[in-house]
């Protein structure tokens, strides 16, 4: 959807005028990038803004939809704002990508990335959802964390998919020229969580496996 007229909250309620979207983004820059990118965090007074409004996904049964603000600007092209829909979760980032006219929008663990200078050139990220990313420059990859499994994106696309790697509740600790680390949830020693780690390369686990009572693979 394209135009400037905004005339509802994410509630559903009429903003007043100066009244303030509030919500913390995180903004990684770490590839070169040709675009600049702000969180809109104040709508006019009018309901109006004076440059496009485009949606992502599309809106289907109904004008507009709750998302994350964002005034994107080519370095060749006219600023746009885009609304990015929400995932389930709490995670959202902005980050530059191996391709410098691409963006990375992470919306509440909804994943997307738009080519900045022609924004109907844009993909969702078929990993939902997204509770962390991370920047690999010296590999030109994204790293992508749902709960159990990581993801890697390069300027081909998708790179690799590790396979599950904890039970739960993952966390990524270090990205190395080589690996990267985490750990996960263990039922099995609540004391402690279980660390982890893949190939940058490839996702291919370092750590075998757990094992069940028998000694079969459980993953």
């Amino acid at each position: 959807m394209r135009g400037g007229d905004w005339r509802r909250n994410r509630a559903g309620k009429a903003k007043g005028k100066g009244q303030r979207m509030r919500r913390v983004l995180e903004v990684d820059l770490t590839y070169p990038h040709s675009y600049e990118v702000e969180e809109v965090r104040e709508i006019p007074g009018t309901g109006k803004l004076d440059i496009p409004v485009l949606y992502f996904p599309r809106p289907v049964h109904r004008p507009e939809h709750d998302g994350l603000w964002l005034r994107i600007r080519a370095k060749k092209g006219t600023p746009w704002v885009g609304v990015f829909a929400f995932g389930y979760a709490a995670f959202s980032r902005v980050v530059s990508w191996a391709d410098p006219e691409r963006v990375c929008v992470v919306a509440r663990g909804a994943a997307y990335l738009v080519k900045v200078d022609e924004p109907e050139r844009w993909e969702r990220i078929p990993v939902t959802p997204v509770l962390d990313i991370r920047s690999a420059p010296e590999h030109g990859l994204l790293v992508l964390a749902d709960f159990t499994k990581l993801a890697a994106y390069g300027s081909k696309g998708l790179a690799w998919k590790s396979p599950r790697v904890c039970w739960d509740e993952l966390k990524i600790v270090a990205v190395s020229s080589d690996r990267i680390e985490g750990v996960g949830y263990d039922p099995m020693n609540l004391d402690a969580s279980r660390p982890f780690a893949v190939d940058i390369k490839t996702g291919r686990s370092l750590f075998p496996s757990p094992v069940s009572v028998d000694g079969e693979p459980l993953w």
